[in-house]
């Protein structure tokens, strides 16, 4: 009886100590995941302080000292490939280069204010059921804001001081493009708006959190020969294993993901289209290779070896942002 006791009472404290583990591994996650919003939250408050303190008799237009007409399209600008919306084989592996007119902004001051009325009206809104009004083509994104914010548990990017404001015309279609301060490579944030059928300007809300079809936990998970849609930072890489062991004929690319906190690798052979294309935009070995944003297609190969490395299949855009197809 003794004895049965002792055991129970060792069980009692196992399972207790399990259940302390789990408590404390899930409350360290969910404050991990909450103050990530704050720190959004905190980026934007400051942001919107800045906006009204900089020129206030500029009734909510951008701060002045933004340059008054952008030399050069921005780094991680803009891209007009026709948007994919699934992956069809057979399809060029590089994306197609753009028509890109810098367009004046002397006298656009309605649609710099437009734009940055939109930006602050949206991060004004704490929900983002109700954020959708102010993204473009909100009917289709709707349902990837939801997998974005609910399933993949992502926040929006924590932004800075402004910086820099321009308005494209990129293939026919008119972008305006507003650049701040941000905590990702290249210590920049590039938002985007375009107008939809009614002329009204709207957030492109895929480039601006960086969307991709899965987080990078839910990709090395399910470990998809499928092609998966992923927004990442691309840059050329020394890391050679497994499949991909074989350095001299693939050519390897970490992809990290759109808050930095976590990456895979992805690789194509060096002598393949995608390979030349890679090498020249991005530079030819990790020490020269500079670091962009890119949507592209990979996918695991069958039987794969480690959740780690991807085949490479398509670049679909040198950009975060894709445009139309005509």
């Amino acid at each position: 009886m003794h004895t049965d006791s002792i055991h129970s009472h060792r069980a009692f404290i196992g399972i207790s100590l399990l259940v302390a583990v789990v408590m404390i591994f899930g409350l360290t996650m969910g404050w991990r995941w909450h103050l990530r919003q704050l720190d959004s939250r905190r980026g934007i408050i400051a942001l919107n302080s800045d906006f009204s303190q900089s020129n206030p008799a500029r009734q909510g237009g951008l701060p002045s000292r933004m340059g008054s007409q952008p030399r050069m399209l921005p780094e991680r600008g803009m891209m007009s490939d026709a948007r994919p919306v699934r992956y069809l084989r057979g399809q060029p592996t590089v994306p197609k280069s753009s028509v890109v007119e810098v367009l004046p902004i002397v006298n656009a001051t309605t649609t710099l204010r437009e734009a940055q009325m939109v930006i602050k009206r949206y991060w004004d809104t704490p929900d983002w059921r109700d954020r959708s009004v102010y993204v473009l083509d909100s009917t289709r994104v709707i349902k990837l804001m939801e997998d974005f914010y609910e399933v993949q548990h992502g926040v929006d990017p924590v932004v800075g001081a402004a910086m820099d404001q321009g308005r494209y015309r990129i293939d026919g279609h008119e972008v305006v493009l507003l650049t701040f301060r941000s905590s990702r490579p290249g210590d920049r944030l590039e938002i985007a708006l375009r107008r939809d059928d009614t002329g009204k300007l709207l957030l492109d809300w895929e480039s601006y959190v960086g969307y991709s079809e899965k987080s990078f936990a839910q990709i090395k998970k399910a470990r998809s020969t499928e092609p998966t849609l992923i927004r990442a930072f691309a840059k050329i890489d020394d890391y050679y294993n497994y499949e991909f062991s074989d350095a001299e004929k693939y050519l390897s690319v970490r992809l990290t993901s759109q808050d930095s906190e976590d990456s895979v690798h992805a690789y194509c052979e060096r002598s393949s289209e995608l390979g030349k294309w890679l090498t020249e935009h991005l530079g030819a070995t990790p020490e020269l290779s500079m670091t962009k944003g890119y949507t592209l297609w990979a996918a695991y190969p069958r039987d794969s070896q480690s959740e780690r490395c991807l085949q490479l299949i398509q670049v679909a855009a040198s950009r975060w942002l894709i445009m139309p197809q005509e």
